[in-house]
């Protein structure tokens, strides 16, 4: 990119860096000094320093390589549950990010299925094919889109709730109901926006169905459906209850485990193409068979 910007009378005596940062809104002052220090800012033809005091009509002549694009292949591979010409349905492994947070990252699941060339619906330039999310930590089953009428087919169900989601948690302490569901709203909380709270005001409505499968002396494992789907909807709720989830370094408390205790067991869906309902599975992650294996049942 090259771009010449012509400094008003207005200007005189601000930094350039200062300057540059209002000018331009998607570079950061950090960027702006790496590329005034690099020489890719010129004053009038010459290297100025970032504190530079604009003296007002000058020409600021800048020149940046523009940043690629295309998303880069991630040699990791993904196991695929199912695949047809409209869909890919596969099974997430822990700590794996659903789509690059920035240009640039590529530790994704959906770099990971580039590596693999399967074909994704270009439905936005990092999230190729997306029509829903699982959490960095969170395991289990996903589906794609890989054309236009699949990824609006799937979209509509999930905004309209008619995807049957099941997942399973282990979280410490003993749920004493067999079955429950909650209903409490929630929102981002707006001194962590990463993290989602508990509120009544401004809020969206969020409700989990909660089973009771087993029962352990220090913990529970259970099976909750999502009749909503909000960010971190489970954690949150199981947390208000007092029932944090194991292994949960957001929400949660200190424990031992570096693996959340959260797996997306069961996905179903209307096919967005021949309207048959499908529905698909995936196998506990070895660290939910282990901790169940050490631990005595209570029931």
């Amino acid at each position: 990119m090259e771009k010449e910007i012509i400094v008003p009378p207005n200007a005189k005596g601000m930094r350039l860096d200062k300057f540059l940062h209002q000018s331009l809104e998607t570079f950061s002052r950090t960027k702006i000094s790496t590329l005034i220090d690099k020489g890719n800012i010129l004053i009038d033809g010459q290297l100025r320093k970032p504190s530079y005091p604009l003296k007002g009509q000058e020409t600021i002549a800048l020149k940046v390589k523009e940043e690629k694009k295309e998303l880069r292949p991630y040699p990791f591979e993904v196991k695929i549950i199912y695949e047809d010409q409209n869909i890919i349905v596969v099974d997430k492994p822990k700590d794996l990010v659903v789509h690059p947070p920035q240009i640039g990252y590529r530790k994704t699941l959906v770099n990971a299925l580039l590596y693999s060339r399967k074909k994704l619906y270009p439905s936005a330039r990092l999230r190729p094919g997306i029509v829903h999310r699982l959490d960095r930590e969170t395991t289990g089953v996903m589906v794609l889109a890989k054309d236009k009428q699949s990824y609006d087919g799937l979209v509509s169900q999930f905004k309209k709730r008619e995807i049957k989601k099941q997942y399973r948690a282990i979280c410490w302490g003993i749920v004493n109901e067999d079955s429950l569901v909650i209903d409490m709203p929630l929102k981002r909380d707006a001194k962590n926006r990463l993290k989602m709270k508990i509120s009544f005001v401004k809020s969206k409505n969020a409700s989990t169905s909660i089973n009771v499968l087993k029962r352990f002396t220090d913990s529970s494992f259970l099976s909750l459906d999502l009749l909503t789907g909000r960010m971190h909807q489970i954690r949150v709720h199981l947390k208000f209850l007092g029932y944090p989830l194991v292994g949960d370094k957001k929400y949660g408390i200190k424990d031992n485990y570096s693996d959340l205790f959260l797996h997306s067991y069961k996905l179903g869906f209307r096919h967005p193409i021949t309207n048959e309902f499908i529905e698909f599975t995936s196998k506990l992650p070895k660290h939910f068979e282990n901790f169940i294996e050490e631990r005595k049942c209570l029931q």
